[in-house]
């Protein structure tokens, strides 16, 4: 039994990010890319839940509350990760053979994105031109932003070839009206090569299209 009440949730979460970080460097022995630093990261946290279970164990006696406060604290821990990967999933339609995709918002007479503080996961459909028009504001969004195909695949899949670059946001101005915008470039392979050439190219053309529409 005295051994039971050495595991707490925050010893259970510390062996979790030790077994994870040793994990981690295995895979990366070769010393290269951003697991490492992951790693140290998990390191860095277990070494804190440990802290913090020590000094709970040292000031409350009480294994019952000790094992209360810290199943609060993991779980405030598992909402807030859970709140900060909230995520937008743009559906592409079937055939998507644009580079492109963008939302460009405040646009009157156009239906809203519908996403709220309390929206954990929003799907929406792109039109098969690429492009989305939403009276909402550029700041109703979601923290994380995802493609995924016809066929249901996410782009963020592990092993998906199909990969996405978020293009610096922009706006333009229009009949005294200001849009913003927000891009994102598709493609496939571990690297998606573009210039700004391209980006100020395809700015261009969607803005001189949206004018024409909306003189109409």
């Amino acid at each position: 039994m005295k051994i039971l009440r050495k595991i707490t949730p925050l010893i259970i979460l510390m062996g979790a990010s030790f077994i994870w970080a040793i994990s981690i460097i295995i895979s990366e022995s070769d010393g290269q890319g951003w697991g490492l630093l992951l790693a140290f990261a998990l390191i860095g946290f277990g070494i804190g839940f440990l802290i913090v279970d020590l000094l709970l164990k040292k000031f409350l006696k009480n294994w019952k509350k000790v094992f209360l406060i810290e199943s609060g604290i993991v779980f405030l821990l598992i909402s807030w990760y859970q709140y900060q990967n909230r995520k937008l999933i743009l559906e592409l339609p079937q055939n998507f053979s644009k580079e492109y995709v963008t939302i460009i918002y405040s646009v009157k007479n156009e239906k809203e994105l519908g996403i709220t503080p309390f929206t954990w996961k929003k799907e929406i459909k792109v039109p098969k031109n690429g492009i989305l028009l939403t009276s909402s504001e550029i700041d109703e969004n979601l923290p994380k932003t995802d493609f995924r195909d016809s066929y249901g695949e996410l782009y963020s899949t592990i092993g998906n070839q199909k990969i996405f670059v978020k293009i610096t946001d922009s706006e333009f101005e229009h009949n005294g009206r200001t849009y913003k915008m927000r891009t994102w470039r598709l493609g496939e392979g571990e690297l998606l090569m573009s210039t700004s050439e391209q980006h100020k190219a395809y700015r261009t053309e969607l803005i001189d299209n949206f004018k024409n529409k909306a003189s109409r």
